[in-house]
């Protein structure tokens, strides 16, 4: 990372720091520069709110609300929400190279916990998303730590601790000297995470910004921070679906946008870049907002689909029987996207043979596919339907 990258208009500092290299098997230490952020807000005349960026923000807002609102009508919002949370902790392992198909990460909801396969590191952090909402604590250092702890399970990546040692961004093949960033050095990291809780939690008239481009801050202002030794970019696209529903700003989970970031990272990892050196807070604000509003778009639409999958299998119910039963274990398989028998008995709170029965009548009305054997689960039945109703049409997956 040189200086000269960093021109006047920056919203920070750099600093002198040293990082413990490996070179030709020995550890030593290189000197070089970090880049502190400045707290937050920025100066209102670095930003022109004006023109396009508040009609991004206005789509944002009204997409949003919509998708909030569609949710709030529905007699079990979880349903559908479990859906999305699963698609964005899908997303968002991926742009850190994780990949784990919608299939395999439903296994992982039903395998016994712990294990390093793709599936387990995505459904840690679906684990990790659900910790945040159920916590009591506001967005803050608390909080952060209380969901590192979930998502990350290798006892050298520190769980739940912040870093103590300087980390840098970039092709770890090159070296720090060719680092394309460089967060705070440890020294720093309480300061700069103490200014960020306070501007997380800002209310009444010390909340200026409008909520959405509040939040654009707030998670630049975290990756730039990267206050773990991992982990950090999960954790920060998490908070970002997080924080609308901790504010009240938002009634459920629905401000997500891993799926379009993957799509577009290189554009995500330059604006957040940008902002650093030169200062770019429209283009990273612009960039954020067209990240929220097209994501809610394509949620709306998974919404409309697994809706619609909802209603089709309620008609099929119609005066076939009195019991709630089949009922709640449709509701079931739209949350965890897979059953098998001992499961269902367990959710139903009934012997195996009358579960064995009713996961027998949702093959036979389609819901649910012919069984295969997993190794460790036994025979596993899966709702293709509602797994390509969550992929979408020509979606990526895995």
């Amino acid at each position: 990372m040189r200086s000269t990258d960093f021109q006047p208009e920056s919203p920070g500092k750099l600093v002198a720091t040293s990082f413990s290299e490996n070179l030709g098997g020995k550890a030593m230490a290189r000197a070089g520069l970090a880049f502190v952020p400045a707290d937050l807000p920025p100066r209102l005349d670095r930003i022109a709110l004006t023109g396009r960026l508040y009609q991004k923000l206005e789509a944002a807002t009204i997409k949003l609300a919509r998708l909030d609102s569609i949710l709030g009508h529905l007699p079990s919002p979880t349903v559908l929400l479990s859906a999305l949370r699963a698609r964005e902790a899908q997303a968002s392992s991926r742009i850190e190279n994780t990949f784990a198909t919608l299939d395999q990460v439903a296994l992982a909801g039903l395998a016994p916990k712990g294990g390093d396969t793709q599936e387990s590191e995505v459904g840690r952090n679906v684990a990790m998303i659900e910790a945040g909402l159920a916590a009591s604590w506001p967005i803050g250092r608390a909080l952060i730590r209380e969901m590192h702890k979930v998502l990350i399970e290798d006892p050298k990546l520190r769980p739940g601790e912040f870093r103590v040692s300087q980390v840098c961004i970039g092709d770890r093949s090159r070296g720090f000297e060719h680092a394309r960033f460089v967060p705070p050095p440890p020294t720093h990291l309480n300061d700069c995470l103490e200014a960020w809780e306070h501007f997380a939690n800002l209310r009444g008239d010390g909340a200026s910004w409008p909520t959405l481009l509040r939040l654009g801050l707030e998670h630049y202002q975290f990756e730039t921070i990267h206050p773990f030794d991992d982990g950090n970019g999960r954790l920060g696209r998490a908070l970002v679906t997080i924080a609308p529903v901790k504010e009240g700003y938002l009634t459920h989970p629905v401000c997500n946008i891993s799926e379009w970031v993957y799509d577009h990272r290189d554009e995500y990892y330059d604006g957040l870049l940008r902002v650093s050196t030169h200062g770019d807070w429209d283009r990273w604000l612009s960039y954020f907002c067209s990240a929220l509003a097209e994501q809610a778009q394509s949620d709306l639409a998974r919404a409309q689909r697994l809706i619609g999958l909802m209603g089709k299998y309620r008609e099929g119910l119609i005066g076939k029987r009195r019991s709630q039963l089949p009922q709640q274990l449709i509701d079931f398989v739209f949350i965890y996207q897979v059953m098998t028998i001992p499961w269902a008995a367990k959710l139903l709170k009934v012997t195996y043979a009358s579960a064995r029965q009713h996961v027998d009548a949702l093959v036979r009305q389609g819901v649910l596919e012919e069984p295969f054997d997993h190794l460790r689960l036994g025979k596993v039945f899966m709702p293709r339907e509602i797994i390509d109703a969550i992929r979408g049409p020509g979606g990526w997956d895995g």
